[in-house]
């Protein structure tokens, strides 16, 4: 989305989508490309070829049209550890976005 308020939808953009899979060096890997849906999100899944070891490693989404980018971490855990997902600023548990969607 651009703007404060989810007003406008980054629907049907290209955004590339890139991890430093080893954080300290500061080198970005090309991963891969994905189209956003019609409510601006974006679904990838990393490839069996370039799985990620236990870590924590930086993510950015570079949309193509103008290089605009959100920046996220990507936390990889041994399988059956428990975790909860939150959301300091409530986004995740909001019962309607703004936009009238279910986040």
């Amino acid at each position: 989305m651009y703007g404060p308020l989810d007003v406008v939808t980054l629907t049907g953009e290209k955004v590339d989508i890139y991890i430093m899979t080893q954080p300290l060096s500061g080198k970005w890997l090309y991963y891969g490309t994905e189209v956003t849906s019609g409510s601006g999100r974006l679904t990838f899944t990393i490839p069996p070829d370039k799985a990620l070891a236990i870590g924590i490693y930086p993510v950015r989404m570079v949309v193509r049209g103008d290089h605009s980018y959100a920046e996220a971490y990507l936390t990889v855990v041994a399988r059956g550890t428990e975790s909860v997902v939150f959301s300091i600023d409530g986004s995740f548990t909001a019962s309607v976005s703004i936009m009238g969607s279910d986040p």
